[in-house]
């Protein structure tokens, strides 16, 4: 039976890396190119031709290194021959821009060495997840949308929300990666009665997860989300009070571009937004968190341009401010630096040109869905890693993935790892080499060092599967679930799948 006769009987693969746009449900990605589909058609034919000399059922060479490097050496090949059919296999691409280095795909055990046993601190500082059980699925029906579009690809559990639940966080995260320490955060909320995951309930992961590793230093810290646009300032302030008050706040975090309205705010604003950042200050609370590009449901574009966040981190010079997603969005594809973009990365290297930021001050940036998104493009990965490690600072990017939407966060982990911004674009832009030091910063020890985790301490291993666990600190899963691909994406991938996701939810986008 031909390769082709036996993908179509089989059902289309989950690819751990698959070319193009991805959608993690949060926005809506552009149409899939015919670069695509024969990146695509590089990756499934060499699945087929190693699985093949390896007597490995297709799916479970999918599931190993070897799928991965598969993945990475096509993205390469497809780089640097425009998209042509040519047999993905060991490259180290001679066209300026970004490589994946990999061994051959069929070598399981040196893909293996090469892309799954690092070694490396990671700590991703953009982690999430849901309580099924809460408020919100009652008092925020756009919140609940925005999950709902979020959910892994052959989810099967009767309340589907269990599938992006604190049980498949703890297992995504800390047993089917290599995380080290994961901050949660949460999605656009005003507080406990709409939030996914309340401050509360953050805490109960943090807990959670040290008691299904037995001990040791934490695995699991916290961010506290705010929104001091919905509803009186004062009681937003006293939230942020209460919630500093336990003791475990590592980050307020805010998105200036939403409300249930769609009517952002600035963080300079004197009635708003820097009353919010002195209360923190006050607090002792000194890294400040704001999501800015990747526009989400409720958002009012004026109010998600990074200036404002720039400008307030000149007016507190003894705080951090970490720019989520570094102000990336899909509307526009990174290449070199262009001062007058009006949004991207762009865009927040000239607020800081204009406010006289310098590398290394105390603007950060995470690359949450930003590294997902680029990667199966690796001249716009370099352009992306070059620009931020080169004007931010290489000590000043932070490793974030926006687990568990995107499914285990280990085949991006594995990708960072290959990466390399080829000599000719060092040369021609100024960017840096990805050296082995400069990742194992990105990876964990720029925060490492900004949220004071001593990344040499003891952390112990997950010693039970917290999906099948009896511990009533984790739910019990039922004997009968299938559990997807731990590669699997979470939600609609497509551009087609998720407009047709957004046809059949769209009364729950609508602005509350």
């Amino acid at each position: 039976m031909s390769p082709r006769r036996r993908r179509e009987l089989d059902g289309p693969e989950v690819l751990p890396l698959p070319p193009g746009p991805v959608a993690n449900g949060e926005f809506v990605p552009s149409p899939l190119t015919a670069r695509d589909a024969a990146v695509r058609r590089l990756i499934t034919d060499e699945v087929d031709r190693q699985a093949a000399r390896l007597g490995m059922d297709r799916r479970r060479f999918l599931l190993s290194a070897g799928g991965v490097a598969a993945c990475l050496s096509a993205f390469s090949v497809a780089s640097c021959s425009g998209g042509g059919r040519r047999a993905a296999g060991p490259t180290t691409t001679s066209r300026p821009g970004g490589t994946f280095t990999v061994p051959p795909s069929v070598d399981v055990p040196a893909c293996e060495d090469a892309l799954a046993k690092g070694g490396e601190f990671i700590f991703d500082v953009h982690t999430h997840h849901v309580m099924p059980d809460g408020p919100w699925r009652k008092d925020a029906l756009s919140t609940v949308g925005l999950v709902e579009g979020m959910l892994p690809a052959g989810c099967t559990d009767a309340d589907p929300l269990e599938c992006v639940d604190r049980a498949a966080y703890l297992h995504d995260l800390f047993l089917s990666s290599d995380t080290t320490v994961a901050m949660l955060t949460d999605v656009p909320n005003s507080g406990p009665a709409d939030a996914p995951v309340p401050f509360v309930d953050a805490l109960g992961t943090e807990d959670a997860a040290a008691k299904v590793t037995g001990g040791g230093a934490a695995r699991v810290i916290v961010q506290n989300v705010i929104a001091p646009n919905v509803g009186p300032l004062g009681a937003r302030l006293d939230d942020m009070s209460a919630a500093a008050a336990s003791g475990k706040v590592a980050a307020f975090k805010v998105y200036t571009a939403w409300s249930p309205s769609a009517h952002g705010w600035s963080l300079v604003d004197p009635a708003i937004g820097l009353p919010v950042v002195q209360h923190a200050h006050d607090l002792g609370v000194k890294v400040f968190v704001a999501h800015k590009g990747l526009p989400l449901v409720n958002f009012d574009p004026a109010y998600n341009h990074p200036d404002d966040v720039v400008a307030v981190s000149r007016l507190f010079p003894d705080m951090q401010f970490v720019v989520f997603h570094a102000a990336w969005t899909p509307a526009r594809r990174e290449g070199p630096y262009d001062a007058t973009a009006a949004v991207g990365i762009d865009s927040l290297l000239s607020a800081l040109d204009r406010h006289g930021v310098p590398p290394g001050s105390n603007v950060w940036v995470d690359l949450g869905t930003v590294w997902r998104q680029v990667l199966t493009d690796p001249d716009q990965a370099a352009h992306v890693l070059g620009k931020l490690l080169s004007r931010v600072g290489a000590d000043r990017v932070l490793w974030g993935t926006d687990a568990v939407w995107y499914g285990s966060p280990q085949p991006q982990i594995m990708a960072l790892r290959a990466f390399e911004i080829t000599a000719v674009y060092q040369e021609r832009f100024g960017y840096p080499a990805l050296t082995d030091g400069i990742k194992r910063q990105i990876f964990g020890l720029n925060a490492a060092g900004l949220f004071g985790v001593d990344p040499t301490a003891v952390r112990c291993a997950v010693t039970s599967d917290p999906l099948t666990s009896s511990q009533p600190e984790v739910r019990q899963l039922q004997a009968d679930r299938v559990l997807p691909s731990p590669w699997a994406p979470n939600g609609p991938v497509t551009r087609r799948e998720t407009l047709a996701w957004l046809a059949s939810h769209a009364t729950r986008w609508l602005p509350a």
